[in-house]
């Protein structure tokens, strides 16, 4: 993600006036466009890649977290049982696909 330190802030009533505008301003400044209603941070207009990246570290977060879950509950394995494991699931995939 190579946004930039500081985001566009527009008032909600400019996403009438300028859509047009705002999708080649956050692709050629790489930055969001936040629009406030109220003086508040309301909607967030990102690019896709962008958000395909938010949402993938977000799935990674909660994988990570689930893990380290796991770890504290005391649901672990040695190495070696979790790769002949792994190997399993993926020979029986193989051989039902």
């Amino acid at each position: 993600m190579n946004t930039q330190l500081f985001p566009q802030i527009r008032p909600l009533s400019d996403l009438r006036s300028s859509i047009g505008e705002i999708p080649a301003f956050v692709d050629n400044q790489q930055t969001p466009v936040i629009f406030t209603k109220h003086g508040r941070g309301k909607y967030v207009f990102i690019s896709m890649e962008e958000y395909s990246e938010l949402v993938s570290r977000r799935e990674l977060y909660h994988l990570l977290d689930d893990g380290l879950d796991d770890i504290a509950n005391g649901r672990t394995q040695e190495f070696s049982a979790a790769m002949k494991e792994i190997s399993r699931k993926a020979s029986d995939e193989c051989v039902s696909n």
